[in-house]
C-alpha cells in the first residue's frame, strides 16, 4: 500500500490564473474634409483684365462688388475647410492614441497568455516528478 501511495502523482500546489482581456478596439468616426473646388474659385472679370499692367479698370461698381463678394465667399469656404481639416487632424491623433493604448493592452494580454502557458506547462511537468 505504501508503494501505491508513493507511485501516485503528486498534486500540484501552484495555481495558474487564466488571463482575460477587456480591451475594446478603437473605431474611427471622422470624415476627411473636402476642399473647395477650384471651379468655385472666382474668375477675374474681363473688365479687370488690363488692371495688372495699367492700374485702371473699366468695371462698373456692381461688377466689382459681385466679384469681391465671390472672393469673400471663396475665402470663407477655405477658412471652413481649414477648420474642418484641423478638427479631422485632431480626430486622427485621438484615434492613433486610442489605437496605441489598444495595442499596449493587447501586448500586455499576450504577455499574460505566455505566462499562463508557462505556468500550466510547469504545473504539468511537476505532476509527473
Amino acid at each position: 500500500m505504501a508503494a501505491l501511495i508513493a507511485s501516485a502523482p503528486t498534486a500540484s500546489l501552484s495555481y495558474c490564473s487564466e488571463p482575460s482581456v477587456y480591451a475594446s478596439e478603437p473605431s474611427f468616426s471622422g470624415n476627411e474634409p473636402s476642399a473647395p473646388s477650384s471651379f468655385q474659385k472666382p474668375d477675374v472679370p474681363y473688365c479687370l483684365s488690363s488692371y495688372s499692367y495699367s492700374g485702371t479698370h473699366e468695371c462698373d461698381e456692381y461688377e466689382l462688388r459681385a466679384y469681391f463678394d465671390e472672393v469673400d465667399e471663396y475665402v470663407e469656404d477655405l477658412k471652413e475647410y481649414y477648420a474642418e481639416a484641423i478638427t479631422f487632424a485632431q480626430k486622427v491623433v485621438d484615434y492613433a492614441n486610442e489605437a496605441r493604448a489598444f495595442s499596449d493592452e493587447i501586448q500586455y494580454f499576450a504577455n499574460e497568455v505566455l505566462e499562463y502557458a508557462k505556468c500550466e506547462a510547469e504545473d504539468v511537468n511537476t505532476q509527473h516528478e
